[in-house]
């Protein structure tokens, strides 16, 4: 299928994928480090590495469109923003190119309600791909500091950081993934607090046309679980459940003898998924509390593998 008019990202352009809620103002910004340089000789050698460790073909086919983005650029220090908006469900909504270039020590930054509103997209949550023009010359062209999604209602502020990368995600052409493993230590369900777990069904590839059906435990400290499903996410979409939709009511009593404490464990086959953890209020507002981009650590691991 075709979901952009045009080709929305260059294979070295970092990306990054985050959400935005209906009712909640969502502000994304990013800094540009002072010592940001396009050409750097230490992360040179590691992006010239990884791309030989390819075939000739994609080593060319991923070479020749940054050196000379570069050359043209005339080595510019200067990193150029744009925003491709998609529904939850992946479905192209519109795309917004920042009017300016930005230099290192500047700051990028965006409300995305008021974007919405210009753009004239209905009041939706949304889904948003960040593309910067280029990042470190690195294996990974990881951006040369972290987004910072700031997520604001009439009660409360949350926040998270994380950086973006235009390294090769489910394009089997590229990189096959063995699989996802989502742990979020940290979930909560409770009279006051319901927890949530978001995974984003992402790629590298824009016409990326797979669903994911990733599948869920939740484990408590003495190490009993139960097992739920955590539904289909479409192709470059996202989908948001709760504890509570994910296993049922039954949540509560199982970890009420824990202070309703817990932890899941996501898993989805032959792909990779971006995961973030919330908490919501448990009532009819679900106000957003909290949100982390959750990564496995080695003692959350450590803790389920003694289960």
């Amino acid at each position: 299928m075709t979901r952009f008019s045009s080709s929305p990202w260059k294979p070295h352009e970092p990306r990054f994928m985050f959400p935005t809620f209906a009712g909640v103002e969502s502000r994304m910004g990013f800094s540009i480090p002072a010592w940001y340089r396009p050409v750097d000789v230490r992360y040179l050698r590691s992006l010239v590495a990884g791309s030989l460790r390819k075939n000739f073909r994609e080593t060319v086919k991923d070479l020749v469109p940054e050196l000379a983005s570069l050359v043209a650029s005339g080595f510019s220090k200067k990193l150029r923003f744009k925003l491709h908006i998609l529904s939850r469900d992946g479905e192209y909504r519109a795309t917004y190119e920042f009017p300016e270039d930005y230099a290192p020590g500047a700051s990028v930054e965006i409300e995305l309600s008021r974007l919405f509103a210009s753009l004239k997209l209905p009041r939706h949550d949304y889904l948003v791909i960040a593309v910067m023009s280029r990042g470190r010359m690195d294996g990974f062209r990881s951006s040369p500091a972290s987004y910072s999604m700031t997520y604001v209602d009439q009660d409360n502020v949350a926040i998270y950081r994380t950086g973006a990368f235009a390294r090769p995600l489910n394009e089997g052409r590229l990189k096959a993934h063995v699989g996802f493993t989502g742990i979020n230590p940290k979930i909560i369900a409770t009279s006051d607090i319901v927890s949530s777990v978001m995974l984003i069904n992402h790629s590298s590839d824009p016409e990326y046309a797979h669903a994911a059906r990733p599948t869920s435990k939740l484990i408590r400290e003495d190490g009993e679980q139960i097992e739920g499903d955590f539904g289909e996410i479409p192709p470059l979409g996202a989908r948001e459940v709760s504890v509570v939709d994910m296993f049922g009511s039954r949540v509560f009593d199982f970890l009420k003898p824990f202070g309703g404490r817990g932890t899941t464990v996501t898993t989805c086959t032959g792909m990779t998924l971006a995961s973030l953890h919330l908490q919501r209020t448990n009532d009819n507002r679900r106000t957003l509390l909290g949100i982390e981009h959750s990564r496995p650590a080695h003692m959350n691991l450590a803790g389920i593998l003694q289960h």
